[in-house]
């Protein structure tokens, strides 16, 4: 009976495991495209003389609100 009981965990350990490296290698992903795009827009808005406002809304995932305006 344990070698059934055994061979029930194994798998399920692996797959848990599995979707565990999935889901910390789609947020590092994301993370780190957010983190290229702030950089493009913040540059961009200098580059033009533009203010802008930015918000990280999640800093696990750089989440994230930008808005740009004219400067007075």
């Amino acid at each position: 009976m344990k070698k059934g009981l055994h061979m029930s965990i194994t798998p399920s350990f692996i797959l848990v495991g599995l979707l565990v490296l999935m889901i910390m290698t789609l947020v590092f992903v994301q993370r780190h495209l957010n983190s290229i795009q702030i950089e493009s827009i913040v540059e961009q808005a200098n580059e033009q003389g533009l203010g802008y406002e930015l918000v990280i809304h999640e800093p696990v995932t750089n989440s994230y609100s930008f808005r740009a305006f004219e400067q007075e």
